[in-house]
C-alpha cells in the first residue's frame, strides 16, 4: 500500500516563496516605473519598427508595381498602331527588344477576347488579362510579377499587353532595408531603456493598472475594479479610483432606472445637474399625440388584471417603438392612454411631421399586431389617435416634493379632445396643421368635418390622417417588420422555456 504524497505546489508559488525574503516591504515606485517603462519602450519600439518596416516594404512594392504598370502601358502604347495595322513583324520586334533587358522575363500581346497574339520570353501558365491586372508567380524559385495593360483606341479596348518582370532586385532591396530597420530599432530600444531608468527616478505616478481602469471607464465599463493592493503611493490612487468608480456606477444605475419613468434626455439632464431640478417651465412650439384604446372600460370587465397588464405592455411596447423611431418622447401613460410629445425636451424642427408619422406608424403597428395576436387567439384592441401642434408650456410641474416633466396648454387639451372624438383606428388632426405646405404635401388626409369640442366656443375643423408620403411609409414598414420579428422571437423563446 503506497503512502499518500503531498500535493505539488505550482512553480509560480514556489518561485514567489523563494523570492519573498529578498523583496523589501516597501518597493519604491521609481524602480517599478523604471522596469515597467523599459518593457513598454521595448515593446513599443518593436511595434514601431515593425510598422515602419512594413510601411517601407509596402511602399517599395507599390513603387515596383507602378514601374511595372508603366512599362506595360508603354508596351500597350507602342503596340497600338502595329496591332491596328496587323503588322505582326513589328510587334515581334518590339516584344523581342523588351526581353533583352535583364529584369524582363517575358512580354506578350493579347486580342480583346484575351487570346494570345504573340509573345517573347516566359509568361505564367494560363495567363489571361481578363482576370487580373497583376499576377505574382515563381519561375524556378525566382519571384516574377506579370503586369497587364489595356490597348485602347478612343474608348474601345483593342487588346491587352503583358510584361513579366523579375522581382530579384526588389527582394534584395527589401532585405537591405529590413536589416537596416531592425538594427536601428534595436539600437534605439537599448538607448530608450537606459534613458527610461534615469527618468523613472524622478517619476512616481504612471500606473498600468490605473491606465487600464480609466480605459475601461472611458468605454463605459463601470464595474471594473483594481484588485491589486499596494503599500506605496499607488495604493492610495487605487483606493481613490475604486471609490470613484463605485460612485459613478451607482449614479449610472439610478439614471437607467430613472429613464424608465421619464424620457432618456430628461433623465440625463436631471442627473447632470441635480441642483437645477426645480419647478418651472418654458414656452415651446411642440406637437402632442394622444393614443387611447377604444372600449377599454368594457374590455377590462371581461379580463383578469394580469391579462390586461400583459396586453397593455405589448401594445405600449409598440407605441414606444414608433415614438423612438420618430424622435418623440413618451410623456406619460394614463391607464389605457399614451401621451407623446415631439420637439421637447430636445429641439426638433420637424416635430409636426414626425408626430404625424408616429401616429400613422402606431396605427399600422396596431393593425399588424392585431393580426398577429388574432392568429394566436389573443385579445385585440383598437386605438383612436388625436394629434395637435402649437404653443405649450414644457417643464417640471407639480410640487416641490413630487414633480413631473410634462407639457400643458390649450394645444395639448385639444389633442386629447380630438382623440376622444376619433373612432377606432382613426387619426384625427386639427385642420390648421395641414395648412403648412411643407406638411400638407407630405401627408395624405381626408376632411373630417367641423367638430364641437368641449371647452371651445366655435367648432374645430378636422382632418382624418390616412398616411404619409411613400418613402416615409417604406421606412416605416421596415421598422414594423423588425418589431414583429423580434416579438415572434421572444414569443418562441418564452414557449421554449
Amino acid at each position: 500500500m503506497t503512502e499518500p504524497t503531498e500535493p505539488q505546489q505550482p512553480a509560480r508559488t514556489r518561485l514567489g516563496e523563494w523570492l519573498a525574503p529578498y523583496v523589501p516591504d516597501y518597493f519604491p515606485v521609481a524602480w517599478k516605473l523604471g522596469l515597467s517603462i523599459s518593457l513598454l519602450i521595448l515593446c513599443g519600439m518593436t511595434v514601431l519598427g515593425t510598422l515602419l518596416l512594413n510601411n517601407q516594404l509596402s511602399r517599395m512594392r507599390d513603387q515596383a508595381d507602378t514601374f511595372g504598370m508603366a512599362i506595360a502601358q508603354q508596351l500597350a502604347n507602342t503596340a497600338r498602331e502595329p496591332m491596328l495595322a496587323d503588322d505582326s513583324f513589328l510587334l515581334k520586334v518590339q516584344l523581342n527588344n523588351l526581353t533583352r533587358s535583364e529584369s524582363v522575363r517575358g512580354a506578350a500581346l493579347f486580342d480583346r477576347e484575351g487570346n494570345q497574339l504573340d509573345k517573347a520570353g516566359i509568361l505564367p501558365l494560363a495567363a489571361t488579362p481578363l482576370n487580373e491586372q497583376i499576377k505574382r508567380w515563381e519561375l524556378q524559385s525566382e519571384p516574377v510579377t506579370t503586369y497587364y495593360s489595356t490597348i485602347q483606341v478612343d474608348e474601345t479596348i483593342a487588346g491587352y499587353a503583358a510584361i513579366s518582370l523579375s522581382d530579384r532586385p526588389i527582394m534584395a532591396a527589401r532585405q537591405a532595408v529590413q536589416d537596416t530597420m531592425i538594427t536601428a530599432t534595436l539600437i534605439m530600444s537599448i538607448i530608450a531603456i537606459i534613458v527610461s531608468f534615469v527618468i523613472s527616478r524622478r517619476l512616481a505616478q504612471p500606473i498600468q493598472d490605473l491606465l487600464a481602469a480609466t480605459s475601461a471607464m472611458r468605454k463605459g465599463d463601470l464595474n471594473y475594479r483594481i484588485q491589486d493592493r499596494r503599500n506605496d503611493e499607488i495604493g492610495g490612487l487605487i483606493e481613490a479610483y475604486n471609490t470613484m468608480a463605485h460612485g459613478m456606477l451607482e449614479k449610472d444605475q439610478v439614471e437607467k432606472v430613472l429613464q424608465r419613468f421619464v424620457s432618456p434626455s430628461v433623465a440625463r439632464n436631471m442627473m447632470a445637474d441635480l441642483d437645477q431640478v426645480q419647478l418651472g417651465g418654458r414656452d415651446v412650439q411642440a406637437t402632442v399625440v394622444f393614443a387611447d384604446i377604444v372600449g377599454f372600460t368594457r374590455l377590462s370587465e371581461t379580463l383578469e388584471p394580469e391579462a390586461i397588464g400583459d396586453m397593455l405592455n405589448v401594445y405600449f411596447d409598440a407605441i414606444t417603438t414608433a415614438t423612438s423611431f420618430y424622435r418623440g418622447t413618451i410623456d406619460k401613460y394614463m391607464g389605457d392612454c399614451a401621451m407623446i410629445v415631439f420637439g421637447v425636451p430636445e429641439k426638433d424642427d420637424e416635430h409636426l411631421f414626425h408626430g404625424l408619422c408616429c401616429a400613422v406608424m402606431i396605427q399600422r403597428l396596431v393593425e399588424r399586431l392585431n393580426e398577429y395576436r388574432r392568429a394566436q387567439g389573443q385579445t385585440t384592441v383598437e386605438f383612436r389617435i388625436g394629434i395637435n401642434s402649437g404653443a405649450m408650456l414644457a417643464g417640471n410641474l407639480g410640487s416641490r416634493d413630487r414633480m413631473q416633466y410634462t407639457v400643458v396648454g390649450d394645444a395639448v387639451n385639444l389633442a386629447s379632445r380630438l382623440s376622444n372624438m376619433a373612432a377606432g383606428n382613426e387619426i384625427i388632426a386639427a385642420a390648421p396643421l395641414l395648412g403648412n405646405p411643407n406638411i400638407g404635401s407630405r401627408v395624405r388626409a381626408t376632411e373630417y368635418g367641423a367638430m364641437r369640442i368641449r371647452g371651445k366656443s366655435e367648432p374645430v375643423s378636422t382632418f382624418r390622417i390616412d398616411g404619409v408620403h411613400a418613402l416615409s411609409e417604406t421606412l416605416m414598414e421596415q421598422r414594423i417588420a423588425q418589431f414583429l420579428a423580434k416579438l415572434n422571437t421572444e414569443q418562441q423563446r418564452a414557449q421554449g422555456e
